[in-house]
């Protein structure tokens, strides 16, 4: 388990890496309030998430539990056809969204999100980090392009230009690490039917994760100015790198937590690995804070006024690190509970944000981040712990 986690990590490193200098570069030639505008249209693009992760983590879950042969991409199918719908939903909210950025960035994402998927499920964990990292060479490479060589400054053309070089080497990608024989393409009604009613909790819970992050800058963009959210981003930006160990511990954890519920082996499990995990997240939670410190003190001097919004964040993350090995819940079907968990944390959210935000500024949408996180996180293998009926050792 942990040399597949180490082949992610590594090309996360990259991935995170690359991010941050391509943040780096465009805090340098955009302003405050337009890092704000850019921050948050690239988060409702990211919320395509909502009609693509609920399919594809069920059909995860369901192709290593019944130990399918072959991959079906059919399933993308409900993720195209939910698009317009979604594309209508964010053009309400950032009107200068074009057609064309929401196109390069849905089908980049569906498809890079569907190869990820299949890469994990046969556990080909070299070939899942190369999709990520070429994806952000090829926005990194782009971004250094659209200001040093075309010396423009528009961010919507940026992320054109960004999500079209990422589009085709995403199709690359595709062409490449793929062999006909392995995949299928059934979008049939029955095959579709089948995957959303078996698993309607889970996707319903999944569909609900991405608008945590999205209510807090949602507030703070409507409630505040827009310096605020300009703020509130780069605390993102930097909650969003403390979070980078999250993607490989979790897509190993995906397979690994199944085969331990496979073999009713989660008390054994959990005696094991919960010290180690206690210690790894308080040492990365140290090294967190303290890299926010030296970034904010003396490299991005505009933005430390958002020193104690991420800390709260990266205490959300904290609870995440701790939480995430032992959440037993989606491995063992227990979907309901995923479920109520997740609606308690964005009611939480909500109800926070609304009463809040507007007296109390920034620190509250971290706060509601902290606690929608908590109940989420820590609720989940709180649940597991009392709910799984496994070879408890008294």
């Amino acid at each position: 388990m942990f040399k597949n986690i180490a082949k992610i990590l590594s090309s996360h490193i990259i991935v995170k890496s690359l991010g941050l200098v391509n943040v780096g570069i465009v805090l340098i030639f955009i302003s405050v309030t337009d890092f704000g505008d850019y921050s948050y249209l690239i988060l409702l693009l990211h919320m395509v998430a909502v009609i693509i992760d609920p399919f594809l983590s069920s059909y995860l879950v369901d192709f290593k539990t019944f130990n399918y042969k072959r991959y079906n991409f059919g399933i993308l199918f409900l993720s195209i056809i939910l698009s317009p719908v979604f594309y209508f939903s964010i053009k309400q909210l950032r009107p200068e969204l074009t057609l064309e950025l929401f196109l390069l960035f849905s089908l980049t994402f569906i498809l890079s999100t569907g190869l990820k998927s299949f890469l994990n499920v046969k556990e080909r964990y070299l070939q899942y980090g190369l999709v990520d990292v070429c994806r952000q060479l090829s926005v990194f490479l782009s971004t250094i392009v659209f200001f040093y060589v075309l010396e423009n400054r528009n961010y919507i053309q940026l992320l054109e230009l960004n999500y079209l070089i990422a589009f085709i080497t995403i199709i690359m990608l595709f062409l490449f690490l793929i062999k006909r024989e392995e995949i299928q393409f059934d979008y049939s009604l029955p095959t579709l039917k089948k995957l959303i009613f078996e698993s309607k909790f889970f996707i319903l819970y999944v569909a609900i994760i991405p608008f945590i992050s999205f209510i807090d800058s949602f507030f703070v963009e409507k409630h505040l100015s827009k310096e605020d959210l300009g703020l509130y981003s780069f605390s993102l930006k930097i909650y969003n790198v403390s979070l980078m160990l999250v993607v490989p511990i979790f897509t190993v954890l995906n397979i690994k937590q199944i085969e331990v519920a496979k073999e009713k082996n989660y008390y054994s499990f959990f005696k094991k690995n919960i010290k180690k995990t206690i210690f790894f997240a308080t040492v990365l939670l140290g090294i967190s804070i303290i890299a926010n410190w030296i970034i904010t003190a003396y490299l991005f001097t505009n933005y430390k006024e958002s020193f104690i919004d991420t800390i709260i964040l990266l205490f959300a993350a904290y609870i995440s690190y701790i939480s995430m090995p032992f959440s037993f819940l989606l491995a063992y079907r227990k979907y309901k509970w995923l479920l109520t968990l997740a609606v308690i944390a964005i009611l939480i959210n909500v109800f926070v944000n609304y009463f809040f935000i507007a007296k109390y500024g920034t620190i509250i949408a971290a706060i509601s981040t902290f606690l929608a996180q908590t109940i989420i996180n820590l609720g989940a293998a709180v649940l597991s712990y009392y709910l799984i009926d496994d070879e408890k050792e008294k």
